[in-house]
């Protein structure tokens, strides 16, 4: 099956799972959702995860800011994030106010010129 998200943003993109036109199309289909869900082969743990993971503030807006990203950009943050650990990533803005990612180097934090995001 193949999802068509079309809802807020209105992205068009395509998932695997089934096909949604459009969210008023499925309202009140809610039990015959996760009943297609339920029988799917999969991993329910996975499943449950993911639903955590929803309930964090914030995670499905950022989820569909990278899924409205073009495909070439979606890839390289994607294989930059799962190259490295978390925590060996850096970010900062540069003086043309590009968003920058880097590997920790163990140089110290007074070498770095650029300003952290988020500090």
């Amino acid at each position: 099956m193949l999802f068509t998200h079309r809802g807020t943003g209105d992205m068009g993109r395509n998932v695997k799972g089934g096909d949604i036109d459009a969210p008023g199309e499925t309202a009140g289909n809610a039990g015959e959702v996760i009943k297609i869900i339920a029988a799917s082969e999969g991993d329910a743990s996975r499943l449950l995860e993911m639903y955590y993971w929803t309930r964090e503030p914030g995670i499905v807006d950022l989820i569909r800011t990278y899924l409205e990203l073009p495909d070439r950009a979606q890839r390289q943050l994607g294989g930059f994030l799962r190259k490295y650990k978390p925590q060996s990533i850096i970010t900062s803005i540069d003086e043309q106010g590009r968003l920058v990612l880097a590997r920790v180097d163990g140089r110290p934090q007074a070498q770095r010129s650029k300003r952290s995001v988020g500090s």
